[in-house]
């Protein structure tokens, strides 16, 4: 029972220690890092300094995600060889894309070594032959974090204390591809749209109006008298641009409108934008995975 209770103790300051030094702050820094790496199996985590950005399918020229990582192994970077970064699409086979070296690396201001790395969805999908992607598809980034001793770590070698607040280390990154489209006249995604116009009063949109632009021909959509209006408009699949955006009237807080999409055949049906009440004026996104 006392080694128990000893096991016990010894376990509850490991996770004070988890809390107290969290991953904003280098206070401790020394105690936390000697404790995981000499302790723990595993030896070495990549830890995620930022993550930043995000891959859409109706952008992918402009599409980045970038990362900066810090290498951790037990010689404080001494050990660490390179990092490799695999990608794969959806659940196909992967593909190495990048291998960062040691000797490119910088150091960070505790003293081991960092670097940053960006990907576009366009150079992913590239690297990994695909042409035809869409909306929800899955970009899977894999970093492995080679040492000069020849171990290795990665997605398998991790637990959940390294992959959490301290470390952030899981060495895999699903990326989806979002379904966002700026709808503000510089570009088009194809379909029948459908606003449906709601006035929670009864007595029109006073003057509100939403305007559904296709290379530059402006359709108006508003609102008379009543507390219902619908509207359909078919976008080519010729269009260069589409845009959508609310005009303000007397009475924003009454109204509420909903933009429904489907393809040119009538399929795939989705809500693309729901939005009010006191909608904000000016173009919109809309969410079409197409």
């Amino acid at each position: 029972m006392k080694k128990l209770f000893i096991y016990i103790t010894l376990i509850a300051l490991v996770v004070s220690c988890s809390k107290d030094y969290g991953s904003e702050e280098y206070g401790g820094y020394e105690m936390m890092t000697d404790y995981m790496l000499s302790e723990y199996e595993q030896g070495a985590a990549l830890r995620q300094i930022s993550q930043s950005g995000e891959f859409q399918a109706a952008t992918p020229g402009t599409s980045v995600v970038n990362w900066t990582f810090e290498p951790h192994d037990p010689e404080s970077g001494a050990l660490t060889q390179n990092v490799e970064m695999y990608l794969s699409y959806n659940s196909g086979a992967e593909v190495l894309y990048q291998t960062i070296d040691r000797s490119a690396m910088t150091e960070g201001p505790v003293g081991l070594p960092r670097f940053d790395v960006s990907l576009s969805l366009n150079a992913a999908l590239g690297a990994m032959g695909i042409s035809n992607f869409s909306g929800n598809d899955v970009v899977n980034v894999r970093f492995q974090l080679n040492l000069t001793n020849g171990k290795s770590y990665s997605r398998s070698s991790v637990t959940g204390s390294m992959t959490q607040s301290y470390f952030r280390s899981p060495f895999s990154y699903p990326l989806i591809i979002g379904c966002r489209f700026d709808a503000n006249n510089t570009g088009s995604v194809a379909g029948i749209y459908t606003i449906n116009g709601n006035d929670s009063y009864g007595d029109g949109w006073n003057g509100a109006t939403v305007e559904f632009t296709v290379d530059g021909v402006t359709t108006v959509i508003g609102m008379a008298s009543g507390s219902d209006v619908s509207k359909t408009i078919t976008v080519p699949a010729s269009a260069s641009t589409v845009g959508i955006a609310f005009t303000s009237g007397d009475w924003d807080s009454e109204i509420t409108y909903q933009v429904e999409w489907t393809d040119l055949n009538g399929a795939n049906g989705q809500t693309a934008l729901s939005d009010g009440t006191s909608p904000a004026v000016g173009f919109k996104a809309l969410n079409i995975c197409n």
